[in-house]
């Protein structure tokens, strides 16, 4: 018997496992209205895909996958009954969007997040909305549902997001992607099952033009990161966070050296929460006294 976590509908392991269109829950942590995700979301639908959009109405960046248990304010978008934005963090809006806002019915074969307004890499994982609403599919639905977060790092990084620069590569980013999903949609299945389902692919482009890319590698998570955090008073018990990027070393098979040196990494990162995955038994050797 497989594993429950493994299971998904007949519909849902023959669309991820297969070839054919996706039911793709489509969110952010920019907001609804960013570039990023405008740009995905035009190449997703292009390329046949079924893409609701679910994602936060207000730029929610380095949010993880914090949870709004209140109310939560919903705004579709009169143009676009497949498009809503919603007052809270991404991970909310994942699980909101596949246990309400989806169409009666159906229920989302991946959860994808982005395009990011830059790289998500390292050790700043941990902070990233982008990365934490994709990994609120594999850990907040049931079944758990795969994912993919999707970074690009600005081609022209003192212009705004939206500049016709940006925008472009973000379009292309965009198509690249969709290939990549057809190529490793299959990597999340095993005899036609969804076996990888706790699993998110974190992908991260380059600032260079999609054609000039050195090629798409499997990277190991980076264990460094390049942002430094200080604060600074800005009035009686009042202090602000101010956030600067450095150059950092790391090993060689990391995603921030693969990143750096031009190519599109790929890096797996998994949202089971495995409590064997640690020493346990001499954590329990250290606990006898108590």
């Amino acid at each position: 018997m497989a594993a429950a976590g493994s299971l998904a509908t007949a519909a849902g392991i023959a669309a991820l496992c297969g070839s054919g269109p996706l039911d793709i829950l489509l969110t952010n942590d920019d907001g609804a209205g960013a570039a990023g995700i405008r740009a995905l979301r035009a190449e997703l639908v292009a390329a046949g895909h079924r893409v609701t959009l679910v994602a936060p109405d207000h730029n929610a960046s380095g949010t993880a996958m914090s949870f709004d248990w209140g109310p939560v304010r919903v705004t579709r978008d009169p143009d676009d009954p497949a498009v809503f934005a919603v007052g809270a963090s991404p991970a909310t809006a994942v699980a909101l969007g596949a246990s309400t806002l989806f169409p009666p019915g159906r229920r989302p074969d991946l959860v994808v997040s982005g395009i990011n307004h830059g790289p998500n890499k390292g050790a700043l994982l941990v902070l990233s909305g982008t990365v934490g609403a994709a990994l609120a599919g594999t850990l907040l639905l049931d079944p758990p549902v795969p994912g993919f977060a999707v970074n690009a790092e600005r081609l022209a990084p003192a212009e705004p997001a939206d500049s016709p620069g940006n925008r472009a590569q973000l379009a292309a980013v965009g198509a690249h992607f969709v290939r990549l999903v057809a190529e490793t949609r299959g990597w999340f299945c095993e005899d036609g099952r969804v076996a990888r389902n706790r699993t998110v692919l974190n992908v991260n482009y380059p600032a260079r033009p999609v054609s000039d890319v050195r090629g798409t590698v499997v990277a190991r998570q980076g264990s460094a990161s390049d942002l430094r955090v200080t604060f600074s008073a800005v009035g009686p018990d009042q202090y602000r966070a101010d956030a600067r990027r450095t150059d950092v070393p790391d090993d060689r098979d990391s995603d921030l050296r693969w990143l750096d040196r031009g190519y599109v990494t790929v890096t797996p990162v998994s949202g089971a929460i495995d409590a064997a995955s640690g020493p346990s038994q001499a954590l329990q050797r250290r606990l006898r006294r108590l």
